[in-house]
Parts: C-alpha cells; sequence; structure tokens
C-alpha cells in the first residue's frame, strides 16, 4: 500500500509540475469594485455578511474593493447591490456570486477577498469541474475516471486521464487559493497527499462501480464516477482548509453517500439530453 501510495505521489508531482500556478495567481489578482447601496443599518449587516472571519489586513483590501453608500453612487462599479432589497443579509453572497459568475468572473477573486463567498465561491468551483469531467468521461469513454485516487485506465485511455487529473489539480489548487492559500504547488501537494489519503476509501467505491470488466461500463457510469469523484476530491479539500483538518471517517462517509446522490441525480439529467 506504501509502495502504490507513493507512485501516486510521483503521478501526481509530475503531472503539477505541467501546470503552471501563474493562471489561478492572475485570477485571484483581478480587480473587482462593488457597492453596497442602502439604509446604513442594512448596507453594514451586508457588510459583516461579506467579511465575516476577514483579518484586519484583509478587512482592509475589502474596504478597497467594495464601497458603502447610502444613496446611488456616482462612481463605476462592476455590481451594485441594493441592500434594502433583500430578505436578510445573507441574501447578498448567491446575488453577487451570480452576478460575477454570470459575467465570467474568476470567482477566486471574490472569495479571496470577501471570506463570506468562501463557501458558495468553493461549491461552484467543484460543481464545474465534476461537470467538466463527467462530460470528459463520457464522451471519451474512459473506462477508469477517478484519476487521483489511483484508478489507472489501460494505455490507450491515458491521455484522457491526464485531462481529468490536470482539471482535479487544479480545482484543488482553486480551493485552496479561494481560502487564502498560495497557489504553489511545492506547498499544496503536501497538503494534497494528505486530503486524498482521507478520501482514498473511494477508491473501494468506484472500483467497485467501474468494475474493471470486459467492455467496460455503460456511459452515464463513467460520467457518474467522474463527477462523484471529483466532487469528492474537492470536498475533501475544501474541508481541509475551512478546518484545517482532514475528514475524519464519518466526515468521508457523508462526502461519499451525497456525492454519489448527486451523481445519480445528475445522471437523469444526462440521460434526458
Amino acid at each position: 500500500m506504501a509502495k502504490q501510495w507513493l507512485s501516486q505521489i510521483t503521478h501526481w508531482w509530475n503531472i503539477a509540475k505541467e501546470l503552471s500556478p501563474k493562471q489561478v495567481e492572475r485570477e485571484l489578482l483581478t480587480p473587482f469594485r462593488i457597492a453596497l447601496v442602502g439604509q446604513p443599518d442594512r448596507v453594514e449587516a451586508v457588510w459583516r455578511v461579506l467579511t465575516g472571519g476577514a483579518s484586519p489586513q484583509i478587512l482592509q483590501t475589502a474596504s478597497e474593493y467594495v464601497k458603502r453608500f447610502t444613496g446611488p453612487p456616482q462612481e463605476e462599479f462592476d455590481f451594485i447591490l441594493a441592500c434594502d432589497a433583500l430578505e436578510v443579509p445573507q441574501d447578498a453572497i448567491e446575488a453577487i456570486v451570480n452576478h460575477f459568475q454570470k459575467h465570467e468572473f474568476p470567482l477566486v477573486a471574490l472569495a479571496r477577498i470577501l471570506p463570506g463567498t468562501r463557501e458558495m465561491v468553493v461549491n461552484r468551483l467543484i460543481e464545474e469541474v465534476a461537470s467538466l469531467n463527467a462530460g470528459i468521461a463520457m464522451l471519451s469513454a474512459v473506462p477508469s475516471v477517478f484519476p487521483l485516487l489511483g484508478l489507472l485506465a489501460p494505455a490507450a485511455a491515458l491521455a484522457d486521464i491526464v485531462v481529468l487529473t490536470k482539471n482535479q489539480l487544479l480545482m484543488v489548487l482553486r480551493v485552496a487559493a479561494a481560502y487564502g492559500k498560495a497557489p504553489d504547488w511545492r506547498k499544496r501537494l503536501p497538503e494534497l497527499a494528505s486530503v486524498l489519503g482521507a478520501a482514498f476509501g473511494w477508491r473501494a467505491v468506484a472500483r467497485e462501480l467501474v468494475g474493471f470488466v470486459p467492455g467496460g461500463v455503460g456511459m452515464i457510469v463513467k460520467g457518474m464516477v467522474a463527477y462523484a469523484g471529483t466532487l469528492t476530491v474537492g470536498r475533501a479539500a475544501a474541508w481541509y482548509y475551512a478546518t484545517g483538518r482532514t475528514p475524519g471517517k464519518a466526515e468521508r462517509e457523508r462526502l461519499y453517500q451525497q456525492a454519489w446522490e448527486e451523481a445519480r441525480e445528475k445522471s437523469q439529467e444526462w440521460k434526458q439530453s
């Protein structure tokens, strides 16, 4: 087992070396301007929701990106939020994330400055990559679609495995960046090994699903395994960076079950499309 795990770490590192963190660094530093407009108490309530848990340094930076007004601002902003129209201040998070996602803005930049958006941003990032990997798995008919946990496919599928692995590695790097960590592989890979060690139990589930039988498995099931596997990796990473701890047994079981149930629901959409 130790030899296999060391081999897998080497596999991740060889692929990670080909990925440049510069892309994530550029995304992190993308500037934005948000105006919070409304009654002072409502504006302050939204401000507290968006900046909850921020360090003094991040709080200072956030005040440069997010401005507060009691009336219509005279300056240009990427998004103007009418705080008085919100049912509860927490609704500001979804309104802001939805707006910037619609305009294809790198959401990790929001999460870096506004800690209150981190959970939603990370969930959106993970969902996006899970859907992407599911599509790749179904279109390319990869028999084994959970590369980060060592389910290696036949040689003919190795090119697709590398693509899926790169997607998952970049996803984890963005999750780390969203939680304020530097997008540096030398620092992140040991953490990644720890996170995936916690997620390693998914191997048995995925192996049972794909079966490694002649003819492989159905296209939809391959997509489901890719989707659920990517969710599991992403959420295990999110758990680690949010709490500073690897998921325990109970949390791992919850992650596995939830990811597979969501994949099952997604499969119904794929069948109808």
